[in-house]
Order: C-alpha cells, then structure tokens, then sequence
C-alpha cells in the first residue's frame, strides 16, 4: 500500500510540475508588473511571448518549436525571428543539422535551397542553429528557408558569427535573454533565385534583458559584409532599430517602460 501512495504521490508531482518549453510560460509571472492592462493584444494572443513585435497584417505569424517569426512573402524571408536563450539551453547536446527545407508552415510557400545556389551568398541563419542545440526539433526547424536569408560569407562566418556568440555568453551571463533578430527589408533590394529572394544590406538584433525594474535593452545594426570592428561599434538604441525597421518591438509593456528601454543605450552595463 506505501508502494502504491509514494507511486501515486510520484506520478502527481512530475504531472503537476511538467512545464513546456514556452518563453511565454517562463516569463509570464515576471512581466506583468509592467503589461499594460488595457493593451487587449497581449491577453488575446495569450500565448504570444513578451518577444513578439507588431506585424503587419500581411504578414504570417509562424510559431516552431524553438523560434516564431513573421514571414515577408515579398522578400522570402523571415522580416523578425523571435525567441528566448536560457543558460540552460546553451549547454544542449543535439549536435548541429545540415537538412535545409521548405518550412511547410508557410501558406505562400518559402524560398528553396535553388534560390541560394551559385548565388555567391551563403543561407544565412537568423535564428542560428547553435542556440537550439537543446531539442532536436529546434535544431531541425533552425534549417527551414524562413529562418534563412542571403548573407555574405565574410559576413555569416565572420562578425555575425562573433554576435552570435556574444549573445550565448550574455544568456550564460545574465540566465536568459529574450532575441528579436532579421534583415533590413525593402523593396529595392538586389534579389536572387526564381523566388527573388531579397539580399538584405544590413541586419539587426535586438535583446533584453528582463529583470524588472533592473531590465536593460539593445540593439545592433550590422551591414552585410565583412568586419574586424568591435561588436559595440554596432550597438544602437532599440528605437534606432524601430525607425530603421517600422517593428515595435516589447508592445506589451506599459509605454513609460518600454520608452524607458527602448530610447537609451548602456554599453556599460553588458559584459563584453
């Protein structure tokens, strides 16, 4: 009879305590001192992550299992990549993929590895596959085109590589960041493939660091193309980013304190 009580009584607490991977689920209770309670968006989408940015109505919102982002059919390619990096999910094991896909989400249909070939650009990641070493479906839905766009090799492998990895360390440094990242689009861009898929001139990203009252925000503007300068030569304001973009970035929160971390830059307070 204890047997079957200590079973029973197991079985009941790994129930209770199962937690899906969700940003919005870990960072729920921490943020809504600061959501805006008359902003009716965030309770309607309620499982949108506090990382989630307006989007145009044209554009499709895409949830995956270790990223979401919105798709610009004009430019084939993800317009923000949105998703958490936890401490934690900085030392998975799942060993890097290579199967570059169609995302079978996208209703338009995505570009195809035919539009990168004998481009002279590489399929640059924007969620790279390194931050989601943690599940094996993360890792394989890194690779889908909607997380691709053309970037230079000197570019993808080199300071975009380094930012990258920055951005691991803060998540190691600081237990969780919050990634919002993707290309600089307009109509006028050079294209490629039988998609036209647009080649970006310039990408950015912007992170936060939540900690309530103690938050702190940046953003990165960086061209595509090759780069031996200091990744803080690149740090911008996140309204630098809005402006650049047309992106509200954190809409959830309460204005005086999205203003409040969106309009200042602090090189000092992230460890370089």
């Amino acid at each position: 009879m204890k047997l079957i009580t200590f079973l029973l009584l197991t079985i009941a607490f790994l129930f209770f305590s199962f937690k899906p991977h969700s940003s919005f689920y870990r960072y729920s209770k921490t943020i809504n001192e600061h959501i805006n309670p008359k902003d009716s968006t965030f309770f309607r989408l309620s499982k949108t992550p506090l990382e989630f940015s307006k989007t145009k109505d044209s554009m499709q919102v895409i949830r995956h299992f270790g990223y979401s982002l919105a798709y610009n059919e004009e430019c084939e390619q993800a317009a923000w990549i949105a998703y958490s990096l936890t401490k934690i999910e900085t030392s998975g094991i799942i060993e890097r993929g290579d199967n570059f896909s169609i995302d079978p989400k996208v209703l338009t249909g995505s570009a195809t590895k035919d539009d990168y070939l004998k481009s002279g650009f590489d399929r640059g990641h924007l969620a790279p596959a390194a931050d989601m070493k943690w599940a094996e479906q993360a890792m394989d839905e890194s690779f889908y085109f909607s997380n691709m766009s053309p970037q230079l090799p000197a570019f993808n492998r080199g300071i975009w590589k380094r930012l990258e990895e920055k951005m691991r360390d803060w998540a190691i440094i600081y237990d969780s960041i919050l990634i919002v990242t993707g290309p600089i689009l307009n109509s006028s861009l050079t294209r490629i493939g039988t998609n036209k898929v647009c080649v970006p001139t310039h990408y950015y990203k912007v992170i936060l660091d939540f900690k309530r009252e103690k938050s702190k925000a940046i953003g990165f503007i960086l061209p595509n193309s090759s780069s031996k300068d200091d990744l803080r030569n690149f740090a911008v304001t996140v309204d630098s980013v809005e402006q650049l973009t047309g992106i509200d970035f954190y809409f959830q929160l309460t204005d005086s304190f999205e203003s409040q971390l969106e309009s200042k830059i602090c090189l000092e307070c992230w460890e370089w």
